[in-house]
Order: structure tokens, then sequence, then C-alpha cells
């Protein structure tokens, strides 16, 4: 029987963290990560250690044992980072022409199955995102055009080869300047074509290896809690890797351990509003239907790489019966996390603030990511209450 949760305050977590689709490393997760908790002890007052990283013999999952302790409460977190950047990477390595064919067939998959459009109606700032690889692609191509007529009704010597030329350099130039961060979109997008239509296999058997070691960590008896956090589009992978624990494990949200759901700076939605993910829908309403299973998401407005102000359940036209708020959806603000000086050197960064929802506050704040891994509130408490800092609670904050 799960206890209720005003009658005990966590003491022993495990946390198994997905980010987005990016290429990285174990080491490079937790060198940044060290470093953020380390600012989130100083920020807080707090006595914070974090230990050796681990990973596993397949290379899957990376793990730190962290110790925090604030004024009569200390609590024990087993960290497990899921490594996914092989996969990232094997896309990375493809041609050139080939990840730019992919990109232009799942663009044009986007818009005419209406997917793009059910962006737009969502949040239009993702939109925008979706359409930003495309939009660059068009101005290169179109600044580097305009440079061959412009100079093709000179008088340059040789023409009309020599403005050709001219045009071919700039269009390597521009391309040069901005390929790497276009690709990277691009692949991103392709790859959420494919899994949104069960073509990711090797996502599919990694998502797996991840459940089977939450159903481990379940059955060991040894947490209070364990929270599956998805950052990004690991937004909708944690959603997949929680409905997969389900499915092998009907009852690991059954025992006294409390299973959460956190979902920050999410893009699941760019999976589940097209039109063509009936999996990926099927998988999160088996969530929606298990009463034992919490799950929060926070959104922010400054941040155009997460769909603020809706509820994913909602929008995926999911059938929701809970009569607790499922999931809970709560708004933050950046510049509320941070001092002036740096959120003015950051805001304008977007990349900057997405990455925001995994890094340390510089001031306190009821959204703070460490607090949700080392502090001895449970994730429902904390996000229904926003509770503030360990055991305190602010009003007035946003919904």
């Amino acid at each position: 029987m799960v206890k209720p949760l005003s009658d005990v305050q966590v003491k022993k977590r495990a946390i198994f963290m997905i980010g987005g689709y990016e290429p990285k490393s174990a080491d490079a997760f937790f060198k940044r990560t060290g470093r953020e908790y380390a600012r989130f002890g100083e920020t807080w007052g707090l006595q914070t250690n974090i230990g050796l990283t681990t990973v596993s013999d397949d290379g899957h999952i990376a793990t730190a044992e962290i110790e925090t302790a604030g004024a009569g409460w200390q609590v024990s977190t087993t960290f497990n980072f899921l490594i996914w950047n092989e996969l990232v990477l094997e896309d990375f390595s493809r041609p050139v022409l080939v990840r730019l064919l992919r990109y232009f067939i799942t663009f044009w998959d986007y818009v005419l199955s209406g997917s793009m459009f059910s962006f737009i109606r969502a949040n239009w700032r993702f939109a925008l995102y979706f359409l930003f690889p495309a939009v660059m692609l068009v101005i290169i191509i179109t600044v580097s055009a305009l440079t061959v007529l412009y100079f093709k009704s000179t008088e340059l010597p040789g023409n009309p080869a020599s403005s050709l030329i001219l045009g071919i350099v700039l269009l390597g130039l521009l391309w040069w300047r901005f390929h790497k961060h276009l690709l990277h979109l691009m692949d991103l997008w392709s790859f959420s074509r494919y899994y949104l239509r069960d073509n990711r296999p090797d996502a599919d058997a990694r998502i797996t290896r991840y459940a089977e070691a939450i159903v481990v960590a379940v059955k060991s008896n040894k947490f209070d809690e364990i929270v599956l956090i998805g950052h990004s589009t690991g937004g909708a992978l944690i959603l997949d890797i929680a409905a997969t624990t389900l499915a092998i494990n009907p009852q690991f949200a059954d025992g006294n351990c409390r299973i959460s759901i956190l979902t920050i700076g999410s893009t699941a939605l760019k999976i589940g509003l097209h039109p063509s993910a009936h999996t990926f829908r099927s998988k999160v309403q088996t969530l929606v239907d298990h009463s034992r299973i919490d799950w929060a998401e926070y959104q922010c407005r400054t941040d155009v790489i997460n769909f603020y102000k809706t509820d994913p359940v909602g929008e995926m036209g999911l059938v929701n019966n809970r009569t607790d708020e499922f999931p809970i959806v709560r708004r933050v603000r950046i510049r509320d996390m941070l001092e002036p000086e740096v959120y003015a050197r950051v805001k304008r960064n977007f990349f900057r603030v997405h990455y925001q929802f995994i890094m340390a506050n510089t001031k306190a704040y009821y959204y703070d990511f460490f607090m949700f891994c080392c502090a001895p509130v449970y994730l429902r408490q904390r996000a229904t209450d926003r509770v503030v800092g360990a055991m305190t609670k602010q009003s007035g904050t946003p919904n």
C-alpha cells in the first residue's frame, strides 16, 4: 500500500533521467551536473556530496550516488543517467545528402499530415522552432541566388561564370557557418518521424533496457520514491519508458515506493500530436489509466522548445477519468530562477534557456531541478503545493 504523502519524508530516492536529442556522454553530463549541483548547494545553504560515476557493463546507464543534507533532513539519491548518445551520433554519421533528404521528407510529412498546424494551435512559438531549419535553408539558398543575379547584371569580368562562382562560394560559406546546428535540428525531426511510426528499433530496444532497470530498482525495495525524468525530446521518451515498465511489470507502481514522472521543457507533443503516433498515444493512455503513478510537467513561456500552456493528455485527445490532477501542469519563469545579471546574459540564447530546466538556480524559487532530485519532499507534494526549497511553501507563485 502506498504511504500517504503527509506521513513520511523521502530519505532514499532513485532518479532515472533521459535527456534530449544530443550526443551527451555520461562524462559530459555528470561533469555539468556536478558543477550545477555544487551551485545548488551554495544557493540553498545545503551540504552536498556527489560520488564517482559508474557505468553499466553494456554502457547504457551511468550512475552516481548523491548525498544532500539540510536542517533536520538527509536524502540519499541514486542518480541514473540513461545514455543514448550513440544513437544520435549514428544519425549524425550519415552522409549529408541522406540527412537532407530525410529531413525534406520529414518536413513535408509534418506539414501534409496537419501536425504543423496542430503545433500552431497548441503553441505558436514551438511551431516557429519547427520551421526554423527549413526557413534557414530557404534564406541561405535565396541569399546565394540573389547574389548570383546581382553580379550577373554588373560588368564583372568573366560574367556569368564569375557570378555563379561567387554565388556558390557564398552558399558554401553560409552553409559552413550554420550547417552543424541545422543538421542537428534536421536529424532531430527525422528521428521523431521514424520514432513515432515505430521505425526506430534501436530506440525501442534501449527503452526496454531502461524499463527493465527501473523494474529492478522497484523490486530492490530500497527507495521511498523513484522519479523518471525526461527533458526536451526525453519528455516523450520517458513516457514511453514508464509505459514500457508498466507493461513489463503491471504492479511496479503498487508497492511502498512511489513512482513519479517529471517532464521538463518537454517536446512530447511533437510526437503525440502526429496522426500516425498511435502506439505512443496508447502507451501514454496506460499511464493515465494507472491511479498510482504521479506525473508533473513544468513549462516555460521563455523557452520556445516546449509546449507552454498546454495539457499534454488533453492535447493528445486521451481519455482522462482520474479524480486527481494528471498531469500536474505548472508554469515557471526563468527570470525568477536567476539573478538579474545571469538572466540578462542567457535570455537571448534559447538553447541556454531550454537547459535551465536541468541546471541550478542562482536564487530561491519554487522550481528547482535539484530539489526534485535531492530534497525530502515527494514530487506530487512539491508540484501540488508549489513547495519552495526543502520543506517550505511560497504563495503567489505562477501556476
